[in-house]
């Protein structure tokens, strides 16, 4: 099946969504429906609607969908465990926008790394409370406003829809006699190196800085142009009250490499301090280090990664795990400061073990620190639950080790875990491997 074109990937890159019609036949998605009307008869499955519903197999393997995943995510993209079957009963009220919870409790990247597919095995109309998106909003953390209708996925049968992990959605009421069904599925990348050349492409406007970068990183052209703004202008802008205004000044702070280091340094200084107790504050499994200027620094690739080492080493905790952050922001460029990272798999604030090993799985295999994450699957320390499991650095660790193809013994060590998260990362691998 062809890959998604150079112009399909840059409307994904804006908006955040695409739009895939499998091949499959109608057979498949009534079959899929009556089983999944099936199993929810007797309770809503969660985690084990694969298990009990195999036949999903052959949507994921649609060359379709295959074809749309492999294009955003890079080959020997991976199905994450968790999953869910959404049922919109006649009646049910419109949700409120919102954002998934971050995955692993991790920060929420820029980066597509994670993606939701949306599966309806029927027809939508628009009276069954169809999902509704908000194009382009992948990128901020402030919430759309209540009155924005967004983009309602009505579709035929069978259609699936693939977003952004982080896009603002909702469902919409039902006010139809029939019940909705949404199958959520949760896929990761797994290797950041994207070999493929791609066209030119010069985005302008809105987010200009943010688009090139993204581009960049997929293997296609897109010259770094500097702001028309001052860098003390473009300072002052991360002061700005609003969160669009704020990440394009440190995109072209980023743009412009080794200049713009010091202050996007200053900035995560100042963020890190100024926000960690607010983001935990926020009851939804936020991580203290959600923060702008690490997407800045990720901009700016390596020259920024000796100054994030040194930040790894400093007294106060919400620093060194905003520089983590910002290094697992950046990735495969940063494979310079794995051996840091590793280190800091032992520090004292879990936050910093836990990006420390979110930043670890990003960056492409490092044979060396094999070891550190081997031993963090053993860390008994009491962590801060997320939403899904209360083992966030194991399974970020787990993670990293199945992205890595790591030494069957090491595969075999976490799939004697108890945290389900963390085995289906091992058996995912040693899947691979064998």
């Amino acid at each position: 099946m062809t890959p998604l074109s150079d112009a399909d990937l840059q409307n994904f890159i804006v908006r955040g969504y695409h739009v895939v019609q499998p091949m499959a036949t109608a057979d498949l998605h009534g079959e899929l429906h009556r089983q999944v009307e099936r199993v929810l008869a007797t309770g809503n499955p969660g985690n084990s609607l694969i298990d009990r519903v195999p036949l999903l197999h052959q949507l994921f393997a649609d060359p379709a969908v295959d074809a749309a995943l492999t294009s955003i995510l890079g080959p020997g993209y991976a199905l994450c465990r968790h999953c869910h079957c959404h049922d919109l009963a006649p009646g049910n009220q419109a949700q409120n926008w919102h954002k998934d919870y971050p995955f692993g409790g991790n920060v929420r990247y820029h980066r597509p790394r994670y993606l939701l597919l949306l599966y309806y095995p029927h027809e939508v109309t628009p009276d069954m409370g169809p999902t509704a998106l908000v194009p382009g909003t992948q990128y901020y953390m402030d919430d759309p406003d209540a009155e924005v209708e967004g983009l309602a996925l009505t579709c035929a049968a069978g259609t699936v829809v693939i977003t952004h992990y982080e896009l603002w959605h909702r469902a919409t009421a039902n006010r139809s006699t029939r019940t909705r069904y949404m199958l959520k599925f949760l896929f990761t990348r797994t290797e950041e190196h994207m070999p493929k050349q791609r066209s030119q492409w010069m985005p302008t406007g809105r987010h200009a800085a943010l688009y090139r970068t993204l581009w960049r990183w997929y293997g296609g052209q897109a010259p770094a142009l500097r702001s028309h703004r001052s860098v003390a202008a473009l300072q002052a802008a991360l002061q700005d009250p609003d969160e669009r205004v704020r990440i394009d000044a440190y995109y072209d702070l980023g743009a412009l490499g080794a200049e713009g280091v010091p202050v996007l340094m200053a900035a995560l200084k100042d963020e890190s301090a100024r926000r960690w107790q607010a983001n935990l504050e926020r009851g939804d499994f936020t991580n203290p280090s959600q923060l702008e200027s690490p997407y800045g620094l990720a901009a700016a690739g390596a020259v920024a990664v000796p100054a994030l080492i040194e930040a790894l080493q400093d007294r106060d905790w919400w620093l060194r795990a905003g520089a983590a952050s910002a290094l697992g922001c950046m990735g495969a460029e940063a494979q310079e400061a794995a051996t840091a990272l590793a280190a800091a798999l032992q520090d004292d604030s879990e936050w910093v073990c836990r990006n420390a090993a979110d930043a670890l799985s990003n960056m492409g295999q490092v044979s060396a620190v094999v070891p550190a994450l081997t031993q963090a699957l053993d860390d008994s320390r009491a962590m801060t639950p997320w939403s899904l499991s209360d083992a966030p650095l194991r399974e970020n660790a787990a993670m990293a080790l199945a992205k890595w193809r790591a030494p069957v013994a090491a595969l075999q060590q976490a799939r004697q875990q108890s945290n389900e998260y963390v085995r289906s990362w091992a058996e995912w691998a040693l899947d691979r491997r064998f």
